[in-house]
């Protein structure tokens, strides 16, 4: 990949990455008031998800690093 489609990679996973943090800690919030019983299992995954993210752009970071060199 080239350093331009990379860091449009980055910045994308970066934006999916900031909206998914977010909505994990809104659902966490109304898993506090039990308003609906399987919404901590949309936490869970939700959760999941984020972690993938973090991991994938830390990948890119890293891949981005190299390049610079």
């Amino acid at each position: 990949m080239k350093k331009d489609e990379l860091i449009e990679h980055r910045d994308r996973v970066k934006d999916h990455l900031v909206v998914w943090i977010v909505l994990t800690i809104c659902l966490q919030i109304l898993t506090v008031f039990h308003i609906l019983a399987f919404l901590k299992y949309v936490v869970w995954l939700s959760a999941a998800y984020s972690v993938l993210l973090i991991i994938l752009w830390c990948y890119l970071e890293i891949k981005l690093l190299r390049l610079k060199r």
